[in-house]
């Protein structure tokens, strides 16, 4: 559908904060309908395989929320696979965060269902927004996806891409028939809370990984919703299902001399890469190495430029508890004293990259260092990033949870500059 004349009656959609990315016509996902329902207990569990609901976006305020650790927002997104499979780990984790005070305010969860959703928010203290489709005659598959807030949840709703049939279909053309996941649908759940007096948007994704196409079109949609919304302080964060942290074609011949540096062209990755083991879900650098596709990142991360690039600090939480930076681990990879490929170099560029996503063992039993970071958060400039964490100390999912802190400050001069103190990016 084209951009509708009272679409600032949409939840947190109100008048242009700026010029649209892609002019005035660009195409806006669809807003489902949103339920409010008085407890956990009023919440339907599907009896279908996956469970993933009715494609109602559902709301539950929970009646005594733990209340936000703050200060600041501190926000996770998480793929927990295929509804939380792994659940006795994945509860373990759960426990673990609770227990050493560690555990976010606000959680983003992709693949995740309708019993896994309520069971986190109910047993940990959260209000729960969560929104997906079983599909079926007439309608598509949506995987799940949920916000678990400690925050007061003050709107919910999901946006779900508009893909016409034509794209689907020469996307399936070019996987020479197998539609992987291509028939689903996708979108963005949307949440409005309350963070220490400020309104606060976020935004939770999981995007297409079979077709890069379509993956841009997933992006670019997002871009429209992004450049509509009413409130400055936002967070897009989940599963990309694109390595976000590869940002232009690069130099061959730089790549070439290994100096090791974070991984970010495509022509670094694959000489440090190469084809990784197929578990990660497709070959090589993947989507990201189609130039549209960077193109809607770049347009992304203009809007909401607070990534990891300017946290106070970066780090990977390794199995044993032990905090690792990106930067020392590519100081040890430069040393000459870890031999390439070794179990040691492969865990080392995980690090390095601040990679999201693990792999299952090879023929040799050895698992592969995927350097995909697939799992992301962006945020807009009156949200000072102080700390970005990969946490690979838990199994409980292919990916690997992704935690950021951040000062909530007030938007700043009406002019449109960043609040005092933001950090500045180099030009």
């Amino acid at each position: 559908m084209k951009v509708p004349e009272m679409l600032e009656h949409l939840p947190g959609v109100g008048p242009l904060l700026g010029r649209m990315a892609h002019g005035q016509d660009e195409t806006l996902p669809r807003r489902e309908t949103t339920v409010t329902l008085p407890d956990f207990a009023a919440v339907s569990l599907p009896r279908t395989e996956r469970a993933l609901g009715d494609g109602r976006t559902v709301l539950v305020r929970h009646p005594s929320a733990r209340a936000p650790r703050g200060p600041g927002l501190s926000v996770m997104t998480y793929n927990i696979l295929l509804g939380g499979q792994r659940r006795e780990a994945l509860l373990a984790y759960f426990d673990e965060l609770e227990a050493q005070g560690r555990m976010p305010d606000v959680i983003g969860l992709q693949e995740a269902n309708v019993p896994i959703s309520v069971l986190l928010a109910e047993r940990y203290g959260f209000h729960l927004a969560y929104q997906g489709h079983d599909g079926g005659p007439g309608s598509r598959l949506l995987n799940g996806k949920a916000f678990l807030t400690r925050h007061p949840l003050v709107d919910a709703a999901h946006f779900t891409y508009d893909i016409p049939d034509a794209e689907r279909d020469a996307a399936i053309m070019r996987r020479g028939g197998d539609p992987c996941e291509i028939p689903e649908d996708r979108g963005a759940l949307f949440v409005r809370l309350e963070v220490e007096g400020h309104p606060v948007v976020l935004y939770n994704v999981h995007h297409t990984l079979g077709d890069s196409s379509i993956n841009a079109l997933n992006l670019r949609q997002l871009n429209a919703l992004l450049h509509q919304r009413e409130v400055i302080h936002a967070v897009v964060l989940g599963d990309f299902n694109a390595n976000t942290a590869i940002k232009t074609g690069g130099s061959w011949l730089m790549a070439h001399l290994r100096t090791y540096d974070d991984t970010d062209t495509v022509e670094e990755y694959e000489v440090r890469y190469g084809e990784p083991h197929a578990s990660v879900g497709d070959r090589g650098v993947g989507n990201i190495a189609d130039p549209r596709l960077r193109h809607e990142l770049h347009v992304l991360e203009e809007g909401l430029p607070e990534t990891i690039a300017h946290a106070t600090t970066a780090q990977v939480r390794l199995p044993d508890g032990v905090l690792m930076t990106p930067k020392q681990a590519c100081a040890e990879l430069r040393s000459g004293k870890v031999k390439r490929g070794s179990e040691h170099w492969l865990r080392l560029q995980d690090i390095a990259d601040s990679a999201t996503l693990t792999s299952l063992p090879d023929e040799n039993g050895v698992v592969p260092a995927t350097g995909k970071r697939f799992d992301n958060l962006y945020a807009s400039p009156g949200l000072v990033p102080r700390l970005f964490e990969v946490d690979r100390s838990t199994e409980s999912s292919d990916h690997q949870p992704v935690i950021a802190h951040y000062d909530v400050r007030s938007p700043g001069a009406k002019d449109g500059k960043p609040a005092a103190n933001t950090p500045q990016r180099p030009s």
